[in-house]
């Protein structure tokens, strides 16, 4: 029997399996859906205009609604968690309300349980009125985004100076969206406008909740605590409950099967590539099990005066040292999710030749499904291709919103089986041999175009955290359209043959028109056996004279951290930009750990406001941006695509646009953070990811 059937028959015996609950468990789901539904209806209800307002009282951290409903009390409860990283002002949280059988009767004063004072109904109609004029840019056709603000809605005004609001994604076309505001933020102003409302009409009262009208995304109330300095978006838990969530036994079963299909087709078609991806993950493991441990130095100069590492020497040690070249292309930052999903949909409008993926994450929801219908439709016109990292994306798919999707949305089963229905788009899935995987995500359409960066396609890309993508234009992008066909072919079922005789055949790129449009950027990729971004990371670290600027949510790496600390010691204006909200928690708790130990050695510190998942990198004017981490994985062992130029022009609007932004808008660190034994063990953890 030819083995590689035989292990394709394996796998897909996991997915009858799969085929086999997911029969058994289709009325579930429409238990689930129903109950899911049922229950945000009595939340419409309960929150409608003319519905009585809710009492509500506050203990702590943890906050109880009462509703009047007929001649019985319903009531919501919730809860959120203690802030580690001190605020600028108001602490900011979110909290799920879940009703509560046991919320019968009214909580008493001599319990700890304070009652807020509720602003619904036609006072908050007036003081929205206000909130939404004084929060609306003055300038025709441009908006701001305040995440969970009225159930996540943009804020513009008409060319007559007239404010409206739109939810997310479906303002009008001309509307230019100039700041998006994330969760913390968001509670930040809100709460600032909630203390002048306080001064201005309840000025002895410590406690607000403010009921916006329910709409068709459900209300959100907020919470304003004056005298606990903290400000809480609350809403109905039933609106990221996911409507198939009675799937998750056969979500689990097709994860396993996944899983084993990873070791074994792939081990087959490509042995030789498996085997030097074995090799390469007994290397590089036994480099973190060697590492050194962190200096202990508290000791640091002021900060020279000096000029920074000459770029021309830097560009030729790169050319010899890390065996990539200079090529011509043009740059374009693209900064969070409006700027690059707008501009992606465009693009895939207008292809006229063909459109290429290459992604890490390819999520289930909304806009991920919208992203995969619009291929479907452009798939009849033109070739359609998607290499997708088969165990993250399943593990996306599983993975529970953090923000409401439409309340009518449900996710397909499979985002690689709802790719191939109904359309000609050709997908070949990355199937992790020795749990590798394939974190790049280069998007091209026509072969003159690519988009690099942070970006996979999911909800939290488009509308939640705090990303960089980057276009590309110019005679790189064949080189970027040839890695793509290798990796491509590497994915069919010739595997390593096809790999061999794609890698045989390059395009050559476009001659330029115009010359001067484009500069000389550089190529650095993770790849098995091939480093050269952690060549390039470690160097020009080590080598800094006068700046380096970080901003990446997952800084692991031992080497990096010594290496920024050491430069500091030289007199380097170090600074690094974290996340306060991480979406690994494990993560969280590192960074905390790796923010003291930064901070105890002089760099500057900063907490963005939220999710930030950017990765960048600004060294004495050499720019490095893409798909890297600054960890283990991204540096030694995942395949990563990243971009790098010493062009002084797109050195300043980086620095202007990104790093000098978000320094602006994140809190620095003045004093350390409290840990605990925990923290550190996550640290140590840490160390292999």
């Amino acid at each position: 029997m030819n083995p590689l059937p035989a292990a394709k028959h394996l796998a897909r015996a996991m997915v009858l399996i799969f085929g086999f609950c997911l029969a058994a468990s289709n009325v579930r789901a429409a238990v689930v859906t129903t109950a899911r539904q049922k229950s945000l209806e009595e939340w419409r209800n309960l929150t409608a205009l003319t519905a009585e307002p809710p009492r509500v009282f506050v203990k702590g951290h943890r906050v109880r609604f009462y509703f009047q409903w007929e001649t019985n009390l319903v009531g919501f409860d919730a809860k959120w968690s203690h802030h580690r990283i001190p605020p600028d002002g108001f602490a900011a949280a979110s909290a799920l309300l879940r009703w509560d059988k046991g919320l019968s009767r009214l909580p008493e004063a001599k319990q700890g349980w304070r009652e807020a004072t509720v602003i619904a109904g036609a006072a908050w109609r007036r003081y929205a009125t206000n909130l939404i004029e004084g929060l609306t840019p003055q300038t025709p056709w441009h908006g701001v985004y305040y995440q969970a603000f009225l159930a996540d809605r943009v804020l513009y005004r008409d060319a007559h100076g007239t404010p409206h609001l739109a939810p997310q994604g479906e303002q009008p076309a001309q509307v230019i969206v100039d700041h998006r505001f994330p969760l913390e933020e968001t509670l930040q102003v809100l709460a600032g406008q909630a203390e002048k409302f306080r001064a201005e009409k309840h000025p002895d009262e410590k406690l607000f909740v403010f009921m916006s009208p329910n709409g068709d995304r459900m209300s959100q109330p907020l919470l304003v605590d004056r005298e606990n300095r903290q400000c809480v978006n609350l809403l109905p838990a039933a609106l990221l409950e996911s409507p198939d969530r009675g799937l998750s036994f056969a979500a689990t079963l097709k994860g396993l099967g996944a899983l084993v299909e990873s070791h074994t087709l792939p081990l087959l078609k490509n042995p030789v590539s498996s085997a030097a991806r074995l090799a390469d993950l007994g290397v590089e493991t036994a480099v973190v099990v060697l590492h050194l441990r962190l200096p202990r130095s508290a000791s640091f100069p002021p900060l020279a005066q000096t000029n920074g590492m000459d770029l021309v020497a830097w560009e030729k040690w790169l050319d010899r040292y890390t065996g990539t070249r200079r090529e011509d292309g043009s740059v374009q930052l693209l900064i969070d999710g409006d700027r690059f999903f707008t501009r992606l949909q465009q693009a895939i409008g207008e292809a006229t030749n063909r459109i290429s993926m290459n992604v890490f994450i390819f999520d289930r929801d909304d806009v991920a499904v919208g992203i995969a219908d619009q291929l479907k439709r452009r798939s009849a016109e033109l070739p359609v291709k998607v290499i997708l990292d088969q165990m993250a994306s399943i593990t996306a798919g599983m993975a529970p919103p953090t923000s409401p999707m439409p309340v009518d949305f449900v996710p397909p089963g499979s985002i690689t089986g709802y790719l191939r229905q109904d359309s000609r788009v050709r997908v070949r899935p990355f199937l992790n041999p020795w749990f590798s995987a394939d974190h790049t995500k280069v998007l091209l359409v026509d072969g003159n175009r690519a988009w690099v960066g942070g970006m996979n396609l999911g909800r939290e890309y488009r509308y939640e955290w705090h990303d960089l993508m980057f276009e590309l234009q110019g005679p790189v992008v064949a080189s970027l359209e040839n890695e793509f066909k290798r990796d491509w072919a590497h994915a069919g079922l010739l595997g390593d043959l096809a790999f061999a005789g794609a890698a045989l055949k390059q395009t050559e790129g476009a001659k330029p028109a115009e010359p001067d449009r484009w500069i000389k950027v550089r190529r650095l990729p993770t790849r098995t056996a091939w480093k050269p971004f952690n060549v390039a990371v470690q160097t020009s670290i080590r080598k800094a004279r006068s700046y380096i600027y970080v901003e990446n949510p997952y800084i692991f790496d031992k080497r990096v951290i010594t290496g920024l600390v050491q430069a500091r010691k030289r007199g380097v204006d170090v600074r690094v930009v974290l996340p306060r909200v991480n979406d690994f928690k494990a993560g969280a708790r590192g960074n905390v750990v790796t923010a003291n130990y930064l901070l105890e050695h002089g760099v500057r510190v900063y907490f963005y406001p939220g999710m930030t998942h950017v990765k960048a990198m600004l060294v004495d004017g050499w720019s490095c941006l893409g798909t890297g981490n600054l960890n283990h994985m991204s540096l030694r062992l995942c395949q990563e695509q990243n971009i790098a130029t010493s062009d002084p022009e797109f050195a300043a609007r980086l620095k202007k646009e990104l790093f000098e932004e978000d320094f602006t808008r994140s809190f620095e660190l003045q004093q350390p953070i409290s840990v605990d034994w925990v923290d550190f063990l996550a640290d140590l953890l840490l160390e292999g990811f």
